[in-house]
């Protein structure tokens, strides 16, 4: 099975948290996605404040100041069996 992520370059632009209890990532050719933080517990522990401390590394994955966990772009996406093909 082909993935669009290995065919496609898709790069992280920026994370915002506007919406209620969502992550949303946008991405450089304008496309967005929208996620639950119920997903991803570490994140929604941090404040609001924390969570604008982040960094994006490699186009594709984000590391967040106040948290040891390491998020890549397959996790927001529902792909985590694909970091292999990375």
């Amino acid at each position: 099975m082909t993935t669009i992520l290995k065919k496609n370059k898709i790069c992280i632009e920026k994370l915002s948290f506007d919406i209620a209890g969502k992550i949303s990532l946008k991405f450089v050719d304008g496309r967005i996605i929208i996620v639950p933080l119920k997903y991803f517990p570490e994140i929604q522990k941090l404040s609001v404040e924390k969570r604008k401390k982040y960094t994006i590394v490699d186009d594709r994955t984000i590391l967040f100041a106040y948290s040891d966990s390491i998020y890549h772009l397959e996790d927001f996406m529902g792909l985590e069996s694909k970091w292999s093909e990375r």
